[in-house]
């Protein structure tokens, strides 16, 4: 059976490029332009709901795509090399990327647009506590959605949050470097702050108390939680004092900047849409959805090992929004 259900058009354009707009199966729109002798090695990766996703920094107002166009061409990789996947649930936005990306010569750029699902929170409740399992379910599932879909025969998968505003110099090429040369390093992150916050990135951290690396009963989940969150390691006190050639590792990841080594997903993995640790088949488990059950997933693959960069590397979160 084919994958659409419209096929809109497809053309070449100048500059030895072939455009495509289709709409598939689901109601997903998807617009491609890729260069004919299109071979990237690193494919980046943004999930943002519509413009008010981009944030504001003290910097500006508000943010656009734009901006973060800008932040890739701040990395000083080679665009030709990098192919790039975006969704978004506006559709004005959707053709601001069309419009946006022209100036910049990607190797290939998939964009797709798709309302909202319905398990998606708000982006100004995304910090609920009371939402965050459903929002994070909903997360991880759309980005497994648009990973499987946009990756082609890339080296490296790189997730940025869309409301991320500076990369420390060399960043993703100190990533790719240790990626290429450790085969454990298949999952790598980097501090990420804000100016007022030193670690915005909850999310990545090591466990600190031995008893919890081991089964837990259902009857001990809260307290088992409780003590996870109170006893973890967080990044800033894990890369203290290292220098810009340290990899430290970890129990677990944030998205705002994330290296995955494609083989990894060719070799099956992808983010968890449940709490994966302590699974059973008649219980979800404790902890563990979307990118914090990633390296627990990953655990058995070839180069499953979770990572994150020590000394001054950083990505830095926007201010507002």
């Amino acid at each position: 059976m084919p994958d659409v259900l419209v096929f809109l058009y497809t053309t070449q354009v100048p500059g030895g490029a072939e455009e495509s707009l289709v709409t598939l199966r689901d109601g997903t729109t998807r617009w491609q332009m890729a260069a004919l002798s299109a071979e990237p090695t690193i494919l980046i990766l943004v999930l943002f709901k519509d413009e008010k996703s981009w944030s504001s920094d003290f910097r500006s107002s508000s943010r656009t795509v734009y901006d973060f166009f800008d932040l890739l061409q701040a990395t000083d990789l080679d665009i030709s090399t990098i192919s790039l996947g975006i969704w978004t649930a506006s559709a004005e936005q959707f053709e601001l990327i069309k419009t946006a990306v022209g100036r910049l010569p990607f190797s290939r750029v998939t964009a797709y647009h798709r309302q909202d699902p319905d398990e998606s929170a708000a982006y100004g409740d995304r910090h609920n506590p009371q939402v965050q399992l459903t929002r994070r379910s909903g997360l991880a599932k759309l980005r497994n959605r648009v990973m499987l879909a946009a990756l082609q025969d890339e080296d490296h998968v790189l997730w940025i949050d869309a409301d991320v505003d500076e990369l420390s110099p060399n960043l993703v090429q100190t990533m790719v470097q240790h990626s290429t040369t450790n085969h454990d390093a298949g999952i790598i992150t980097a501090m990420c702050h804000q100016n007022q916050m030193n670690n915005y990135d909850k999310n990545a951290w090591k466990v600190n108390s031995p008893e919890l690396l081991g089964s837990v009963a259902v009857n001990d989940r809260d307290t088992s939680l409780a003590k996870l969150v109170e006893t973890r390691i967080m990044v800033p006190e894990l890369i203290k004092g290292t220098d810009n050639d340290a990899l430290v590792p970890l129990d677990s990841v944030g998205g705002t900047v994330l290296l995955m080594r494609a083989d990894l997903i060719r070799q099956g993995l992808t983010f968890p849409y449940h709490n994966v640790v302590g699974t059973t088949w008649g219980q979800p488990g404790w902890i563990g959805v979307e990118t914090e059950g990633l390296c627990y997933a990953a655990r058995g693959l070839d180069g499953g090992g979770c990572y994150v960069l020590g000394g001054s590397h950083h990505a830095r979160h926007t201010d507002w929004g």
